[in-house]
């Protein structure tokens, strides 16, 4: 096994530095679509903004199950052969997505290219994680790591943006492709061919599982994505896609019960009280971040934002994303309970959704918006470094792998979609009820206005937004409860004899209610 990261012995420490840096940001960027651009893409494809959705989830699914074999594979090639190998294969694909007017080869382009780039994505995290962290602390790591992933994809958003509005939306295609060509020539030229262990044969992976968990996600995909455009549950095409998701994901775990060597440990999210818990967080972070759908809705009919301005907007997330990542690093430092660092990241979504509710009008100056976003790049920073870090406690390398890809696609698809199309329903019907509201109160002499039904359209989209937004803020109760009434593995017995004497009416005389 080699000690010396991914590059050759030769290379100057100062110069793998600068490697690194060149490497990762685009690695870490590149995507099968991007979501800054749905809609221009759509629009230029000619298609439902629904058929990029469905590619944009494709890439997560994609990164997901590559993480359930992203070992073998490294045991398997040499770090330069899949530097070098899954570059150039992302770059084909990025030129095949970029070229194609054909909606579901956009999807498949894009699950191959979230499969093939996380295998090299991993050859520049390893030697981050001892840079970021030469203990060792998943934690300290974390609270380094994801920030500058997360800050590093919203100015590529914002860049994208602004590179389709100037120019047209193949650009990104062509200019990543670019850049993965470039980072196959670096490997060429600064990697050793050494492996990282003993080369160890593919056969013995449980590819049917694959298939299916992958075939299961995809069916989720189609019927979580297509729902409001085939009118909800009355497709039968939904209903099977849907039906189909489940069948197939009972199986995989049905097979995966039986099996010597396990790609996904489902066993352990009923074993291990931290995992489902985790699990469960996961999906009330989904909403919260679906909820950017309303506000999208409303700065594009409402206000008549662009992409461009919306990604400019996304930008004040950094500064909270910078906040949280420090108060995630000096939690960790500090040994604090994690209850109280996701208390703070779901309160700060609670203001965020809160800020909203009570700006949404007519007209509002964009300066408004600033202060909110901040919030919700606070509790992005915060949840996903201290959830992911809460959910791989305790476990070995492999269940943690096994775990993480399930909860990868959990997190950033399943999640997100879900609660996408539940708020996109609510939104939908809030708005019917609102026309039928207000055409109750019109007379015949307001029906000549052309104007009008116009009108009456976007006071129902806020009048429906402001319904939905009120009822995630109202959300952040029962989630305060379940976060409140949990350990996270810090459970003060003291205190818990300390509470039962106190309500049962005992005498506390004796007791020392903090450890000495």
């Amino acid at each position: 096994m080699y000690n010396q990261g991914p590059f050759a012995s030769w290379v100057p420490k100062p110069l793998m530095l600068l490697l690194i840096l060149l490497i990762l940001p685009p690695l870490a960027i590149v995507s099968g679509v991007y979501a800054t651009n749905i809609s221009d893409t759509a629009s230029a494809l000619g298609v439902y903004t629904d058929y990029i959705a469905a590619a944009n989830n494709a890439v997560t699914i994609g990164m997901g199950l590559a993480i359930s074999i992203i070992m073998r594979v490294k045991m398997r090639f040499r770090s330069k052969e899949i530097l070098v190998g899954c570059s150039i294969i992302v770059a084909l694909l990025l030129l095949l997505n970029g070229t194609t007017d054909n909606p579901h080869v956009l999807i498949v382009g894009s699950l191959l290219i979230g499969f093939f780039k996380m295998f090299a994505l991993m050859e520049m995290i390893l030697p981050v994680l001892f840079i970021l962290s030469p203990q060792g602390e998943r934690g300290q790591f974390y609270s380094l790591f994801y920030p500058i992933i997360i800050v590093v994809s919203q100015l590529a958003g914002y860049f994208f943006a602004n590179l389709i509005y100037h120019t047209n939306y193949q650009a990104p295609y062509f200019l990543m492709a670019a850049a993965m060509l470039g980072i196959a020539a670096l490997g060429l030229v600064f990697q050793h061919n050494q492996r990282f262990a003993r080369k160890m044969p593919l056969y013995q992976l449980d590819w049917l599982s694959l298939i299916l968990l992958g075939a299961s996600a995809m069916s989720f995909n189609y019927g979580l994505s297509f729902m409001k455009q085939q009118g909800w549950l009355q497709s039968s095409r939904i209903v099977v896609a849907l039906l189909a998701g489940v069948l197939l994901l009972a199986l995989t775990i049905y097979r995966q019960q039986f099996l010597k060597r396990k790609l996904f440990h489902f066993d352990l999210f009923l074993k291990k009280d931290h995992v489902w818990h985790s699990l469960v967080l996961l999906l009330f972070l989904g909403i919260y971040l679906a909820s950017s759908g309303i506000y999208v809705q409303y700065s594009m009919a409402i206000l008549g934002y662009s992409n461009l301005i919306n990604a400019q907007l996304n930008l004040w997330m950094i500064p909270g994303i910078l906040l949280g990542g420090a108060i995630a690093f000096y939690g960790f430092r500090k040994k604090l309970n994690l209850k109280y660092v996701i208390l703070l990241g779901f309160f700060a979504f609670f203001l965020h959704t809160a800020g909203l509710y009570f700006l949404i009008q007519p007209q509002l100056n964009i300066e408004y918006l600033y202060f909110p976003m901040l919030l919700k790049g606070l509790g992005m920073g915060l949840l996903f470094i201290v959830i992911w870090y809460y959910a791989a406690i305790n476990l070995s390398p492999d269940q943690s792998l096994g775990v993480t890809s399930i909860l990868l696609i959990v997190r950033t698809f399943f999640a997100t979609a879900l609660a996408s199309v539940t708020l996109g329903w609510a939104t939908y019907a809030g708005q019917w009820q609102s026309l039928s509201d207000i055409a109750g109160l019109l007379d015949v002499g307001a029906g000549a206005s052309g104007n009008l039904y116009q009108t009456l359209q976007l006071n129902a989209i806020m009048a429906s937004s402001k319904v939905v937004l009120g009822c995630l803020c109202l959300l952040f109760v029962p989630i305060a409860l379940f976060v409140a009434t949990h350990a996270y593995g810090q459970l003060n017995f003291r205190r818990v004899v300390f509470f039962r004497k106190l309500v049962r009416g005992n005498s506390l005389k004796g007791y020392r209610f903090v450890r000495a």
